[in-house]
């Protein structure tokens, strides 16, 4: 991934790009920003930079060092995540510094991403301002933190700080729509202005969603099965939430109720819904159900009123 592909913040790239044209990139850079700004991803990017291997417009993306980088197997780049116990302990740090002295293997420059300092104690980050001040001329520490200001005044002083930024929710849709390619991008910008730009947020929202639809469906069908009318009654009323999460429930009934018929003609499926609604309806049944389904799916694509939407639906299922 390069600069310009990373969403929003445009004086922050322009800064990076101008450090990495000349050559002369800070030793130590400390990126902070609210979680889900892209921290990590701008540590990947400056990393890739490091151990590129082209003459210039770096990071190319194609070379050997760009590609080990891509997939985090790169010798010369060390991951420290601060989530993990221990990891930014002074005896940790210790040997980070002591490591930071032995030579590159394979590339320009030896990189230590530090990741998620806020827990960061003041013994440790002293350990770590003693290599900040003299440091090798072929290492460069990058600091990722919520706030800068949760480290020591002389920790920050040593560092070159770049401050990251929601981007746009026009800007946040277009790196969702690579994630997403089967989402319209209606409705990946909504998802991102319900988080002011934030892309990790939005995307934590949009699989928690397609969690929620699966499982959903999944309910939906068991109840039918069990014929437990008024269970079912309550589930669909989960439909009237928004238009987008009762298409994306009646996406995977669509699917669950293929599942049925392919199951009941003997095939193989994964599906432990699909399972128990083949145990427990004739056959007669599943392809009614499979029908009444699909015909739902096109009223719901009009302008039908969701909540009499969803009681609608649970008539029709139980039949």
């Amino acid at each position: 991934m390069k600069l310009d592909e990373f969403a929003g913040n445009d004086t922050v790239k322009n800064e990076l790009a101008a450090a990495m044209d000349s050559g002369a990139f800070p030793h130590a850079v400390i990126i902070d920003g609210a979680k889900g700004t892209g921290k990590k991803t701008l540590a990947d990017i400056i990393a890739e930079y490091c151990v590129c291997l082209a003459e210039d417009n770096k990071p190319c993306g194609e070379c050997a060092g760009c590609m080990k980088a891509s997939h985090r197997c790169h010798p010369d780049i060390n991951i420290i995540d601060g989530t993990q116990s221990g990891a930014l302990s002074i005896e940790n740090v210790r040997r980070i510094r002591s490591d930071a002295f032995i030579k590159p293997n394979e590339a320009p420059k030896k990189v230590f991403l530090i990741l998620d300092c806020d827990k960061m104690l003041p013994p440790a980050q002293n350990a770590l301002l003693k290599i900040l001040e003299e440091p090798p001329v072929n290492v460069v520490f990058v600091l990722t933190v919520s706030s800068a200001n949760m480290l020591l005044q002389t920790v920050r002083s040593r560092s070159r700080i770049y401050t990251l930024y929601p981007p746009s929710p026009d800007e946040a849709a277009s790196v969702l729509q690579k994630m997403f390619p089967e989402k319209e991008r209606g409705e990946l910008i909504d998802a991102a202005a319900l988080y002011d730009g934030n892309i990790g947020e939005a995307i934590r929202s949009i699989q928690s969603g397609d969690e929620q639809s699966v499982r959903l469906a999944e309910d939906i069908l068991n109840a039918v099965a069990a014929r437990k009318e008024y269970e079912l009654l309550l589930l669909t009323g989960n439909l009237s939430a928004s238009r987008e999460f009762a298409a994306e429930v009646m996406g995977n009934l669509i699917s669950l109720s293929g599942e049925c018929i392919r199951a009941s003609a003997g095939l193989p499926v994964s599906s432990e819904a699909a399972k128990n609604a083949v145990a427990s309806l004739s056959e007669k049944k599943l392809y009614r159900l499979a029908d009444n389904i699909a015909k739902a799916s096109d009223i719901l694509k009009s302008n039908v009123n969701l909540n009499f939407f969803g009681t609608w639906l649970c008539s029709v299922l139980i039949k």
